[in-house]
């Protein structure tokens, strides 16, 4: 009898394994072909293949063939199995994976994971003297701290790439720039957001007033236009929106419209003009549906429930169908912020139900799982929700404590608009109840936030310096800068 054979080990790629090596073979041909300066469009005509199958190639989207991997490496002159392994060629196979494997996993929703690759990859590329290798780990380890909420470190690694004299072709320095002004538009300083993405979009326009500009400017340009809301600078918003949603309309992809249209609904909004913002937002929502964007598709659904909740007679159902949605999504490849950004228009539905104790446990766990030292100005917005739950639970001391966090907040941010409004919210409630001397400070408070300056010869003033002088004349003199 023969003797018993082991058996045959039947060994399987996972799928993430296997988009992590398509990516890795398409980021090597990509770089390669940076290195020939030559386009995508050129390589393809040169080896006989279409720009666009080419595209997909490179963006790991798309296995190459045996005979296609054959034509590429001629002309990129190099060996085969350099485009196929990253072995024999001049960047590290380990770190090639490594960067590919977080990767996916950052596009995958696994931020966790993905910082972990992205750290071991950066420290084995600094260790071999890989420069281009640690510029994009340091590139995906500032994307994925910011998924995770890790917002300062994520702004160090951004300013620090930003300010690298050579970047490898893989990396644009436009996203790089537009990544850091988002970065700090979420951490709150508006300020430094709008100065960053100013500068950089005056660095990255093309010459000429109708010259055509790309995706990447245009995204920066979107970003731009949120920090301006955020702000509560709505002129300056609503014409940088238009330039920019005319621009994308007459040579972007259907991300940049979308990019654009979005930021456009968020100031139509702003303004007054929900029915243009539901249509720019229902647009924007319509363009990303065809990718395979599924974080912005789900972050739109948000913004369309958003808008729906702040209509006159709200239709909370059909907002709740959206969150719902999105934030099934959003779990997965969503990032703290936008997992909380949903969750908080989720309970102004539970409240709007009228369900306030609801509202307030889910808000507090927003508020909580953010933190003090988070993303300001939307845990700024689940304090000021906090703070409408426990105006109608009659708890007004309760209210007042989370309206003046939330205003505060959203003062030290520079979001002036915004935390007038809380201000004014909170004096509108306290005078509904009859505490005005309450509700004159808070009214007070709201004019300063808005930037309303005391007047420089107000009655005190007038009857300090001159006791004779009538009161009535004081009245007149400063009447127009009265509550």
């Amino acid at each position: 009898m023969a003797a018993p054979q082991p058996p045959i080990r039947m060994v399987f790629m996972s799928t993430s394994e296997r988009e992590a090596r398509d990516l890795a073979r398409g980021h090597r041909i990509r770089m390669l072909r940076a290195r020939r300066q030559v386009s995508q469009v050129e390589l393809a005509a040169e080896v006989g293949l279409s720009g666009s199958y080419l595209s997909l190639i490179e963006a790991g989207r798309r296995s190459a063939t045996p005979d296609v991997l054959e034509r590429l490496a001629a002309a990129l002159k190099h060996p085969v199995d350099y485009l196929q392994t990253g072995r024999g060629g001049p960047d590290d196979a380990e770190v090639d994976l490594d960067l590919r494997f977080a990767e996916v996993a950052l596009r995958a929703g696994d931020a966790p994971t993905a910082l972990d690759r992205f750290e071991r990859a950066a420290a084995t590329a600094r260790e071999r003297g890989l420069q281009e290798a640690w510029l994009e780990a340091r590139w995906g380890q500032a994307r994925a701290q910011e998924a995770v909420g890790a917002l300062e470190s994520a702004i160090s690694a951004y300013e620090d790439l930003g300010h690298e004299v050579a970047l490898p072709g893989s990396l644009d320095r436009t996203a790089v720039w537009t990544a850091l002004c988002r970065a700090y538009r979420e951490c709150g300083d508006l300020a430094r957001a709008v100065e960053v993405g100013e500068a950089a979009l005056s660095a990255s326009e093309p010459p000429g007033a109708n010259a055509p500009v790309d995706d990447a400017t245009i995204a920066l340009a979107s970003t731009l236009v949120g920090c301006y809301f955020e702000r509560g600078d709505l002129t300056r918003a609503q014409l940088l929106a238009r330039t920019t949603l005319a621009r994308a309309e007459q040579n972007g992809s259907p991300v940049a419209r979308a990019a654009a249209l979005w930021n456009a609904g968020l100031v139509s909004e702003s303004r007054g003009d929900l029915r243009t913002a539901r249509t720019y937002v229902e647009r924007a929502l319509a363009l990303y549906s065809e990718t395979d964007n599924a974080r912005a598709t789900a972050l739109l659904r948000v913004a369309s429930a958003w808008l729906i909740l702040r209509e006159e007679e709200p239709k909370i159902a059909d907002a709740e169908t959206l969150l719902t949605k999105a934030l099934d999504d959003l779990q997965a490849v969503g990032s703290v912020l936008d997992v909380a950004y949903a969750e908080t228009e989720l309970a102004r539905c539970r409240l709007l139900r009228g369900n306030w104790q609801a509202a307030i446990v889910l808000a507090s766990s927003v508020s909580e799982r953010l933190g003090a030292d988070g993303p300001r100005i939307e845990g700024a917005r689940a304090q000021l929700l906090i703070g409408d739950a426990h105006v109608v639970s009659g708890n007004i001391e309760a209210a007042t404590e989370s309206y003046t966090r939330a205003a505060t907040a959203l003062r030290a941010t520079g979001a002036h608009r915004q935390a007038a409004s809380a201000w004014r919210e909170l004096a509108e409630n306290l005078a509904r109840l009859g505490r005005s001397q309450e509700a004159l400070d808070a009214y007070r408070v709201a004019s300063d936030a808005a930037g309303i300056a005391k007047a420089p010869y107000g009655v005190e003033s007038i009857k300090r310096n001159s006791p004779e002088a009538p009161v009535e004349k004081a009245v007149v003199a400063s009447s127009h800068h009265l509550p």
